[in-house]
């Protein structure tokens, strides 16, 4: 018999969701179908900017009013909650497999109560190499960017890799 998991909600702002649901499908939205520890990578990210950073969870993940859709920002944080992404977030969130579901929120459990250590090494951001550069037209955003070429990675700043996302520190 399989363990049970609770669904994530397809309802409602992700701002009006409990801290651990926001940070599960925060983990299932950025990392699915990545190794178990790039997803848990991914949620100590977050409690790193929520911490660490005092922002506390639910601006760590979408900004600084705390609210995923219409707030008048296009992109937030962390980009499964951009406004242009709403639709597909939550059937992303509805056609999860049982799987990715359970690994997501034992991540999530394990990041938020510190029950498993950060398995990247105190990043603060994260993203996956191909999509961004794909994205941005070639070149990384300023804070991952070689401060001489912005096509590159600042291997400086790199914490770690896992499967196709790499983890960077502030």
């Amino acid at each position: 018999m399989g363990q049970l998991v609770p669904a994530f909600p397809l309802v409602g702002d992700p701002g009006d969701w409990p801290v651990l649901t926001l940070l599960a499908a925060c983990a299932l939205l950025e990392a699915e179908g990545e190794p178990f520890e790039g997803i848990l990578g991914v949620c100590w990210v977050v409690r790193r900017r929520a911490i660490d950073w005092q922002l506390g969870w639910h601006r760590a993940v979408l900004g600084p009013e705390g609210r995923a859709y219409d707030d008048g920002r296009l992109v937030e944080p962390i980009s499964a909650f951009n406004d242009d992404y709403r639709a597909r977030a939550m059937a992303r969130l509805s056609a999860a497999t049982p799987a990715a579901t359970e690994s997501s929120w034992k991540a999530a459990a394990a990041a938020l109560w510190n029950l498993l250590p950060d398995p990247v090494q105190g990043a603060s951001f994260y993203l996956n190499p191909a999509v961004t550069l794909k994205i941005r037209g070639g070149t990384f955003p300023v804070w991952a960017a070689d401060p001489q070429d912005a096509t590159k990675l600042n291997q400086q700043k790199l914490c770690a890799t896992v499967g196709r996302h790499v983890f960077l520190k502030a």
